[in-house]
């Protein structure tokens, strides 16, 4: 199966277009273009389309490009948990306050997230400004072009990198890439950036080529050293590769300088060392971007990136439709009344099955009391007159004892006075004119006389004695009988 794609570069000075192809037996370099735009008139829609009308690039190729540095901006964002699953949702407007524009105009994507020790996520993000985007995109709208990649350069210059250097894939790495004066640094681990640094360089002297490098290698050693210790927390180790990729043509001096500040090794990335070139106009084109471009198209399973117009797609707010919302209001307003409707009979039903339920349970609580009523009219109302009834005569028959103590105080008093009532059961009480008779059992003997010497304290009994105690040996239980005199004094 053969697969086209076409990446493109514009640069602040140059602009560079390659066409690969991907085949069985791997990737190839079929056309490059590559041109300067030094003035104000070299339009970079018409250099666009000369890619098709005069090069004979593939319009059917699918087509990736870049974003310009100055308009891409890299945050290593620590959040929790809940973060995490917010930034991934899209919801910038929780982490405004890390971007230097407002969350609304921004378009952003996560690249990557680790854990860290202290059980938080570090976020690699990039974004830029929507404004920004749509700039981009109108100049290749203007020559006819629809884009389906829109990356930052950084991960297209990763992307040529993990397809023609492999061994990026395992252990630690640096990636320094400079275009024009602009140096972006991206630290490695396991073939996965992990902070990106985009730095301006400005250089004392444009004239002297030897000081503007050593100046460059300068600040590409200071830079690498500090972001290194910002990730691992220790100096760069010795012999750390350091991918370096420029735009212009890059000297041994600037390599050697490198190397001996950083005691690492430099390689100069080979935009050609796996992918087969077959163009005839490569000479002094830098194509380690656009090829990029390209390749995370045609080798998503070897290259990782972001793509800025799936980010402005998941932020973009729908268009409003005044009548679509009016329908969905109206729809929701009249299912909150029917739920609403459905619920106030739901709790009427409730509520009836409830008063019959208590209904039936206050005439089979009056059946239980009054078995001998049959005629049930108003179960409450009759029975709050059989309590009337049951008061009045406990009265009368109070009133008919000659004891200071009647015998329904008795009664009460012999109820309340038990110790340990679990342990004793009382068979029968027989309650006379001034004595008290009470028969029953318990587990010992010690409740017996407990209960004894707390009656012997009332003021009610006059006398009170175990007349009969003894424990049977099948049962294991005490029997007694207990005798008391009541007080013949009017209680006052």
């Amino acid at each position: 199966m053969v697969k086209r794609c076409i990446g493109i570069d514009i640069g602040a000075s140059c602009l560079c277009a390659v066409q690969v192809v991907r085949t069985d037996e791997g990737f190839c370099v079929e056309k490059a273009f590559g041109t300067q735009i030094r003035r104000s008139t070299d339009s970079p829609e018409e250099m666009l389309r000369l890619l098709f009308n005069r090069y004979g690039f593939d319009r059917r190729a699918e087509v990736a490009i870049s974003m310009p540095h100055d308009t891409v901006f890299f945050r290593n964002l620590k959040t929790d948990s809940v973060g995490l699953e917010q930034i991934r949702e899209g919801n910038w407007f929780a982490l405004e306050h890390n971007f230097p524009v407002g969350a609304e105009k921004i378009v952003a994507q996560v690249y990557s997230y680790n854990p860290t020790p202290d059980g938080k996520y570090s976020v690699l993000t990039a974004a830029s400004t929507r404004q920004s985007l749509y700039e981009r995109l109108n100049i290749f709208t203007e020559a006819k072009l629809r884009p389906g990649l829109v990356e930052a350069a950084i991960f297209a210059v990763h992307s040529t990198v993990a397809v023609n250097h492999p061994e990026i894939m395992a252990g630690q790495a640096i990636i320094a890439y400079i275009d024009g004066y602009y140096l972006t640094l991206a630290i490695i681990r396991d073939n996965d950036i992990v902070v990106v640094r985009s730095i301006p360089v400005i250089t004392e002297s444009e004239d002297d080529i030897k000081s503007i490098q050593k100046q460059m290698a300068h600040v590409i050693s200071r830079e690498a050293q500090i972001t290194w210790r910002k990730v691992f927390g220790t100096d760069i180790e010795q012999n750390t590769k350091i991918y370096l990729i420029t735009t212009g043509q890059t000297s041994d001096y600037l390599v050697v300088k490198i190397g001996k500040k950083l005691r690492s090794e430099t390689i100069v990335v080979d935009c050609y060392a796996t992918v087969e070139n077959l163009s005839r106009n490569m000479v002094d084109i830098p194509v380690c971007v656009a090829e990029g471009l390209a390749l995370r198209v045609l080798a998503p399973e070897q290259t990782k990136g972001i793509n800025f117009l799936e980010a402005d797609k998941t932020d973009a707010a729908p268009a409003l439709n005044l009548r679509k919302e009016f329908v969905f209001c109206a729809t929701l307003i009249c299912a909150i009344a029917v739920f609403l409707l459905v619920g106030l009979f739901t709790r009427l039903s409730h509520l009836e099955a409830a008063y019959a339920r208590v209904k039936n349970e206050t005439t089979e609580i009056f059946k239980t009391t009054l078995p001998d009523e049959k005629n049930i009219v108003n179960p409450l109302a009759q029975l709050e007159q059989k309590i009337e009834s049951f008061r009045r005569d406990s009265r009368l028959f109070a009133s008919l004892s000659d004891s200071g103590l009647s015998p329904l105080d008795a009664l009460y008093k012999i109820s309340v006075s038990s110790p340990l009532p679990e342990n004793i059961k009382v068979d029968d009480i027989l309650i006379g004119a001034d004595t008290a008779r009470i028969n029953g059992t318990c587990d010992s003997f010690e409740p017996v006389y407990q209960w004894q010497q707390l009656l012997q304290e009332d003021p009610g009994f006059t006398f009170v004695d175990v007349k009969y105690i003894e424990k049977q040996s099948k049962s294991g239980l005490v029997e007694f009988t207990m005798l008391l005199s009541l007080s013949t004094e009017e209680p006052k």
